[in-house]
């Protein structure tokens, strides 16, 4: 089924006129042209939008579901229309990001790509933080979004009447080595191993001990907040790092690199986007809404 944009906008007129002539004479067609319109539009959805048996002008059923439709495509368009002049006049909208150190090169970049092209007129700026130091700006009003790592006992500890949340996608933390020369494993976790560690107040950081204290025997040789360097040295032969998956398909493509196959090791986490309530700009909407239309894939 296609539908017209000229025949939304023909039956917003006539539920405003009540009246095929005057709709007609608003529309700048003949009423005869009109009427074959409506038909052309009850045609295409294969139902009766009027009543045909009423002395008055009254939508059937499945009109006025037509038509609650219909005013909000016209809120949406008139919405964006007046975005788009704003930003004619303005030269730019800024939409900035906070994003965990992980997420704020290739996820973000494939997360920017999926939008309308309207959206991707948006000046971005991108904030690399922690998670604590992510909320911390999101409730000041220094950043209009946050993407971070969380799972359901962390969501249940946020306020909702302060921020609100899209699921974007899942992942998994996992302990990942080097492949030497004859394709195996340089490190091994079941025997005292060089860990490659996040630092104490990094989010992933709290994760892996979780899982790792008193349970498997090592020495820190690193510590940063980025999984990025936390790679880097994985692939110079340094040691174990737990790293998030989505970052590391590549390597693993390229067996550059190895998942140690341990499941009680392996961390879901869910990718989540935060926005602050408070917050009632337009494009803010605009974006948050167009969210709500796509289909994440963290595959």
């Amino acid at each position: 089924m296609s539908l017209e944009i000229r025949w939304i906008e023909d039956l917003l007129t006539l539920e405003q006129e009540r009246s095929f002539s005057k709709a007609a004479e608003r529309r700048f067609v003949s009423q005869s042209a009109f009427t074959r319109r409506i038909q052309q539009l009850e045609q295409a959805l294969g139902y009766a939008i009027l009543e045909r048996n009423s002395r008055y002008m009254e939508f059937t059923d499945a009109g006025q579901i037509l038509l609650a439709t219909a005013k909000s495509i016209e809120q949406q368009l008139n919405a964006t229309l007046a975005l788009l002049n704003n930003l004619n006049r303005s030269n730019e909208v800024t939409i900035k990001f906070a994003v965990v150190h992980s997420l704020s090169s290739t996820f973000f970049s494939k997360f920017l790509r999926l939008f309308p092209d309207y959206i991707k007129d948006f000046k971005i700026e991108l904030v690399a933080a922690n998670v604590g130091e992510g909320f911390k700006l999101l409730k000041e009003g220094a950043c209009d979004f946050l993407i971070c790592y969380s799972d359901e006992t962390k969501l249940k500890a946020i306020n909702s009447d302060v921020l609100t949340h899209l699921k974007l996608g899942d992942t998994e933390i996992v302990p990942v080595t080097l492949i030497d020369e004859d394709g195996n494993a340089k490190y091994d976790i079941n025997h005292r191993f060089t860990l490659l560690s996040y630092s104490k107040n990094a989010y992933l950081r709290n994760l892996v001990d979780q899982v790792i204290s008193n349970k498997l025997e090592y020495r820190i040789l690193y510590e940063t907040d980025h999984a990025n360097n936390l790679k880097d040295f994985v692939l110079q032969g340094a040691g174990i790092a737990w790293l998030p998956k989505i970052t590391i398909e590549e390597d693993l493509l390229k067996k550059k690199l190895k998942i140690i196959n341990a499941r009680e090791y392996i961390i879901k986490q869910q990718i989540f986007i935060f926005k602050n309530k408070i917050r009632k700009d337009d494009y803010l909407k605009i974006f948050w809404d167009s969210l709500r239309n796509i289909e994440f894939n963290t595959d």
